[in-house]
């Protein structure tokens, strides 16, 4: 036993780690990927620590926020300007779709700024450049989960204690079974566009300011302040550019009750959203083999 540990420690020692540039413009190697874990995880670690360090309210801003937009929603889309919500309270309404939209939306723009914000770390060291944009769309799953929580405790108070309860019906089995693909739906948008944006900003870095626009029209793309109902169905097409349509859509028939788009919907936005992460991946090996040199 010991000569072979000892045969596996000299091997190691004498071992040559070769690190050149991806060529490909699709390789992902994964087993490196692995041997990365460690590194995903401190990342997240990382990204958690150094977000909320030496604030007052912590990640409770994951809740206040949501609360006090689903609040403003309600003032400004529900009472002023009589926005329907098919007989859903305003408030649980627009927090729905503010569960996945916040997730969505940090998660995305901090995918697409990872180059850039983190070029320093790149000039100094080599790792697996993928790393870090899975650790971010990582980091942020934490929002989705805990907005998801403080959601079914408003959707179980509105059930239980007021008249809302008798239109609310949530389909316990449904929501274990799709939750998680919405999850993984929402993610592979995040990380897909994330990496597309990224590779494009390295070279055009004012392309970032146009960044936050363009997530300001997606949200009103996006039925998070109006039902699917509302939308003509000629228009339903639209599915295929904004796959966040059936899954914000799909995440209110489950637990709420309302009605839905048909299956094939979200069955498009799933082939979507895994394009968009297979093009992102291509576009982001095409740059990240000199991405240092031009940043």
């Amino acid at each position: 036993m010991r000569a072979y540990l000892k045969k596996v420690y000299s091997d190691r020692l004498n071992s040559t780690t070769v690190i050149d540039a991806n060529y490909q413009w699709f390789r992902i190697d994964w087993v490196e990927l692995w041997q990365f874990r460690d590194l995903i995880t401190l990342f997240v670690q990382k990204e958690f620590i150094a977000r909320y360090r030496q604030t007052i309210l912590g990640p409770i801003w994951y809740i206040v926020q949501p609360i006090m937009m689903s609040g403003v929603l309600t003032a400004v889309f529900g009472k002023l300007g009589g926005m329907s919500t098919d007989e859903i309270p305003h408030l649980l309404f627009y927090f729905s779709g503010l569960v996945i939209w916040g997730y969505f939306s940090v998660a995305f723009q901090q995918t697409a700024d990872v180059l850039i914000a983190n070029a320093y770390i790149f000039q100094k060291v080599y790792f697996p450049r993928l790393v870090m944009p899975l650790s971010v769309v990582i980091s942020k799953s934490l929002i989705f989960f805990t907005q998801l929580l403080v959601f079914m405790g408003l959707l179980i108070f509105y059930k239980l204690f007021t008249a809302a309860g008798n239109i609310i019906h949530p389909d316990l089995i449904k929501i274990v079974a799709l939750t998680p693909l919405l999850l993984l739906i929402t993610s592979a948008m995040c990380l897909g566009l994330g990496l597309m944006f990224a590779a494009i900003t390295v070279k055009y870095k004012d392309l970032t300011h146009v960044l936050g626009f363009f997530i300001q029209l997606w949200f009103y793309a996006t039925p998070v302040v109006y039902p699917v109902s509302k939308i003509p169905e000629r228009f339903y097409y639209l599915t295929v550019f904004n796959p966040l349509i059936a899954v914000v859509d799909t995440f209110r028939h489950v637990f709420l009750g309302t009605s839905a788009l048909e299956v094939s919907y979200l069955f498009v936005s799933l082939i979507v959203s895994m394009v968009s992460v297979v093009l992102g991946l291509m576009m982001f090996n095409r740059v990240e083999r000199d991405f240092v040199d031009i940043i």
